[in-house]
């Protein structure tokens, strides 16, 4: 056989076995909006969002988030975020800001609030994430007037 008609015939197989295309991809995670409140300080690094199963007890417990987003866009009085996620029930999705220049570590970071249904600090709500699902609008009230160290954040879920 010559090359030519055996790379057509390939070809067509190749077709006739994709003839139904791509199937689009199932999102599956959180989103929601992040709605920002009090004046942002000049020394605002980034702000993010870590997901956890269970609610921290010890600092210790903060290493046992789950997801942790890209920063934020803070040009505006919100912002819009995806977050993938495995099926499962989530208990806390707190919002994170960083001081500029300041090394990652815990003394450099501040809670500015989670997700809950009365406020910034109210007691958080947790969130089920199924199977090829989207847990939509788990919204984030976060404000840069009260910017919660670890342990404060930590005495307040108590």
């Amino acid at each position: 056989m010559k090359p030519l008609p055996v790379l057509i015939l390939g070809l067509l197989t190749l077709c006739q076995a994709c003839s139904d295309g791509l199937e689009p991809v199932q999102f599956q995670g959180v989103s929601g909006t992040v709605r920002f409140s009090g004046d942002r300080p000049e020394s605002t690094d980034w702000v993010r969002l870590a997901v956890y199963r269970q609610v921290p007890g010890t600092t210790l417990d903060l290493l046992a988030f789950v997801a942790f987003s890209d920063a934020l866009p803070l040009s505006g009085d919100s912002a819009q975020y995806v977050l993938a996620l495995e099926p499962g029930t989530y208990r806390w999705l707190p919002a994170i800001w960083k001081r500029r220049d300041a090394p990652l570590s815990v003394d450099a970071l501040r809670v500015m609030g989670w997700y809950s249904d009365s406020g910034p600090f109210a007691p958080p709500l947790s969130f089920e994430v199924d199977s090829g699902g989207e847990a939509a609008g788990i919204d984030i009230q976060a404000d840069f007037a009260s910017l919660l160290t670890v342990d404060e954040a930590l005495e307040a879920l108590r």
